[in-house]
């Protein structure tokens, strides 16, 4: 059931379906409500199927992993960001985790006993902060040279499972790993984004118009499966 031997732990949940993550080199199942015994060995053994698959497929990607030496104890590090800026964020403990911005970066204290997970998700939006202003420069920039769409506002966060997403009200959410990204998959990614104003499925005349804004997205799109969309 589980041929790589990799960690996983339950948890039970009140969702309607049972669903899987891949965190901090663990498999986290989270088994839906109301589930016989029977149901519950089904779902994990499903959910476990499908986790292996996935991992394999990650290790196989290049990983963006720009604040390494940070989660390794180094106690400072510049990230450079190709076509944005160059930070630099120093570390040092503290009574609780905040950050405080330098003429250069971050200063960041570190509290006690704080996972390395939610360290990690802390570094990458404090990155999106410095970097957010760019990114919605660009979009805006790319849309009025293309789609020429409504677009209500512009956020850049870490995620785990999308390059992006497009909300129904017009906002538009692109994953900070992005950022590492050459610059054209960038921009593939906001043209995706900003054709599901026009088409919220990806139908057939939805890439019609991605292609009309990037007439080399496939290309894109396929090389792109060689970053791990997962930063976490």
């Amino acid at each position: 059931m589980n041929p790589l031997n990799l960690p996983y732990r339950l948890e039970r949940t009140r969702n309607r379906h049972s669903n899987a993550v891949y965190r901090d080199e663990t498999i986290v199942i989270r088994l839906a409500r109301n589930l016989s015994l029977r149901e519950e060995q089904r779902h994990i053994e499903n959910l476990l199927k499908r986790m292996q698959k996935f991992v394999i497929r990650e290790e196989r990607r290049t990983r963006i992993d720009p604040f390494r030496l940070l989660l390794d104890g180094a106690s400072e590090l510049t990230v450079a960001v190709p076509g944005g800026g160059s930070y630099r964020f120093t570390l040092e403990a503290g009574d609780r985790t905040r950050a405080r911005r330098t003429t250069e970066g971050w200063a960041v204290t570190l509290g006690p006993g704080i996972r390395q997970a939610r360290f990690h998700r802390f570094l990458w939006r404090l990155l999106s902060e410095l970097e957010l202003p760019r990114i919605r420069s660009l979009v805006h920039a790319i849309n009025t040279q293309t789609l020429r769409v409504r677009v209500r506002g512009v956020k850049l966060h870490s995620a785990t499972t999308l390059w992006g997403s497009c909300s129904h009200t017009g906002s538009i959410a692109l994953n900070a790993v992005l950022l590492f990204l050459p610059q054209d998959m960038l921009e593939y990614v906001i043209v995706h984004e900003l054709a599901h104003r026009i088409h919220g499925n990806h139908s057939r005349a939805f890439w019609r118009e991605v292609e009309r804004a990037c007439p080399e997205y496939d290309r894109l799109r396929r090389a792109m499966r060689h970053f791990s969309i997962c930063s976490l």
